[in-house]
C-alpha cells in the first residue's frame, strides 16, 4: 500500500467515524415518559413493538419525505389499532417516532408563542391542531449526510376544532394523529424555532380536556 493510498484510508475511515460518533447519543431520557394514566412501562412496551414491527431500512442517498412519512402512518396505525384514548395515541405516537431515532424538539415551536401557551387549550380554542416536532438525524436510516443531517419531522393530533384535512398527510378527524417528513436540504435549511429543543416528552392535555382530542368513530 503506498503512502498516498493509506493517507486516502486514514481519511475516509475518520470521516465516517465522524459522521457516526453522534449516534451514540440515542438521547434515552426521552425514554422516560409516562403520558397521563399511561405508565412509562406501558409507553416502553409500545416502544418495544414499535422497534420490532420497524422495516429494515434500505442505505439510501436521499430521504423521501412523503414516502417516509406513509410508513410512519402506517406503523402507528398498527400500533394504536382499537385505542381511542388521546394518552394511548400520544404514547404511540412517541413510540413511533421514537422508534426509528428522532428527537422530540417542541410543541408548536414554530407559532408565534413559540409554544409558551398550553396547546391544548390553544387548539380547543382557535389552531384546531397541535403540531409535536422531531428531529431525525437521517443517518440513523443507513445514510451518509455530514451536514445537513437533521430531518423535520411533525406529529399532528388533530383537535376538537377540526373540520376537514388541508391536504393529504393530514388526519382525518379529530384525534387523528399523522406525521409531516421534511428531509435535510442545504437549500432550504430547517428553521431554528421548529427543531429547538425545551424538553424531553411531549405534553399531555388537562383531564377535561382529553374527550376533545381523543379518536372519534368516522
Amino acid at each position: 500500500m503506498t503512502h498516498k493510498l493509506r493517507n486516502c484510508l486514514i481519511v475516509i475511515v475518520a470521516a465516517v467515524i465522524a459522521n457516526y460518533a453522534p449516534l451514540l447519543n440515542r438521547h434515552a431520557e426521552q425514554d422516560n415518559c409516562n403520558f397521563g394514566p399511561v405508565s412509562n412501562a406501558e409507553y416502553r412496551a409500545y416502544l418495544a413493538r414499535a422497534k420490532a414491527l420497524l422495516p429494515f431500512p434500505a442505505p439510501s442517498l436521499l430521504l423521501d419525505d412523503q414516502g417516509f412519512a406513509l410508513k410512519l402512518d402506517d406503523l402507528f396505525d398498527n400500533l394504536s389499532s382499537g385505542e381511542t384514548n388521546v394518552y394511548s395515541r400520544l404514547a404511540i405516537m412517541h413510540a413511533t417516532l421514537r422508534a426509528i431515532g428522532a428527537e422530540y424538539r417542541n410543541t408548536n415551536g414554530n407559532d408565534i408563542d413559540r409554544g409558551k401557551s398550553d396547546p391544548y387549550v390553544k387548539a380547543a380554542s382557535g389552531n384546531p391542531v397541535v403540531s409535536f416536532h422531531y428531529a431525525l438525524d437521517v443517518n440513523r436510516l443507513w445514510m451518509f449526510m455530514p451536514w445537513p443531517r437533521d430531518a423535520w419531522i411533525i406529529g399532528s393530533l388533530a383537535g376538537p376544532r377540526y373540520k376537514e384535512p388541508p391536504g393529504p398527510l393530514y388526519p382525518k378527524g379529530t384525534g387523528g394523529i399523522r406525521f409531516i417528513v421534511w428531509g435535510p436540504n442545504i437549500l432550504d435549511p430547517i428553521g431554528d424555532d421548529a427543531i429547538r429543543a425545551v424538553g424531553s416528552c411531549p405534553p399531555i392535555p388537562a383531564a377535561h380536556l382529553a374527550e376533545g382530542f381523543s379518536l372519534r368513530p368516522e
